[in-house]
């Protein structure tokens, strides 16, 4: 429910390296672009008869919200048995840290997200979502919320060398346009980090508009990168690093930028938020912090500080959590739960 050829970040990420893992796997339609563009392709896909023969169908939902034509369509699948798992990526209209009702389309959207959500899930005969927290927010249901299907994003694995311990710079990828993503946090760390002594740079990978306020201190390099661009800069990356402030949307999101990170092979410092803190915890791969500037000043000191066989243990650890969970390994999770044999 997103258009794919307005370059990659999170979620088209998400959906592109997931489409060339199916690619491989089976032969796949892919009907994509915001609601009026993908109305008209669905409404030309039925009519030309493409339902006929079809094994499933998989739903990738956008932020917003699902149109008629998109339930029409689903409804039409189900009608001819046509197995369908749809995945409910997030649910910030439900969070005001992230979707503020400041306007009368915004907050109608907020007002009709869950009836609409409601509707997209009673069509689909199976529904995904990236974490149990999320699966709660949207179903309001602990026991429905626990036997809930995970389809967490994934990893693709850089092309990169070995992490080198001698490396100073510290890579940040996506935007900071919100509060909660941290931005002053990450940028008031890292100048307390460099004051404590430790000479960090700081490469930051942003789309236009969504860097950080400037004017830009000389220890930042704002870059503009996406996908296999940005292994061109791990060479010089000593470990990656997420700022999110604690905040209940931010405690059950699970972000794709994450995932990436564990294929960069390099150690990851973040914030103390539940979702973030699990999966680099479970892997020991890096280090988690308080979500304060001098929290992560402190994760920074301790990467750069660390012996050099640790961190290329955490390296090591974070290569093969993204192993774990690549793009292939959702794809065919996601054949198995539709039943198609690949």
């Amino acid at each position: 429910m997103y258009p794919l050829d307005k370059g990659l970040w999170g979620a088209t990420t998400r959906i592109t390296l997931l489409r060339a893992a199916l690619s491989d796997r089976v032969e796949l339609d892919v009907v994509a672009g915001r609601r009026s563009r993908r109305a008209g392709n669905l409404l030309r896909y039925a009519a030309r008869g493409r339902l006929r023969g079809l094994a499933g169908v998989y739903v990738e939902n956008a932020t917003t919200l699902p149109g008629p034509i998109d339930l029409a369509f689903l409804a039409l699948a189900r009608a001819h048995r046509i197995p369908i798992l749809t995945y409910l990526r997030d649910a910030q209209q439900l969070f005001p840290e992230y979707y503020r009702g400041d306007s009368i389309k915004r907050a109608l959207s907020r007002a009709l997200f869950l009836p609409a959500t409601r509707s997209l899930m009673a069509i689909s005969g199976q529904v995904a979502f990236p974490s149990r927290g999320l699966a709660l927010a949207i179903l309001r249901d602990p026991k429905l919320a626990e036997s809930a299907i995970l389809l967490p994003p994934g990893s693709r694995l850089a092309d990169a060398p070995p992490v080198d311990p001698a490396a100073r710079a510290i890579l940040f990828v996506g935007g900071l346009v919100y509060p909660a993503h941290g931005g002053d946090l990450l940028l008031e760390g890292v100048r307390l980090a460099r004051e404590a002594g430790h000479a960090v740079q700081l490469i930051c990978v942003a789309r236009p508009g969504e860097e950080p306020p400037g004017p830009f201190p000389a220890w930042l390099e704002l870059v503009r990168a996406e996908g296999p661009e940005i292994d061109r800069l791990l060479p010089r990356v000593l470990a990656s690093i997420t700022p999110r402030r604690a905040s209940p949307y931010n405690h059950l999101a699970v972000p794709i930028k994450l995932l990436e990170y564990l294929g960069y092979g390099r150690p990851l410092i973040v914030t103390d938020v539940e979702e973030t803190a699990k999966i680099v915890r479970g892997a020991d791969c890096g280090v988690v912090v308080p979500d304060t500037a001098e929290g992560l000043a402190a994760g920074i000191a301790e990467v750069i500080s660390a012996p050099a066989d640790r961190i290329q243990s955490w390296g090591e650890a974070a290569r093969r959590a993204a192993a774990a969970n690549s793009w292939e390994v959702r794809a065919d999770r996601i054949l198995e739960l539709l039943g198609v044999v690949a």
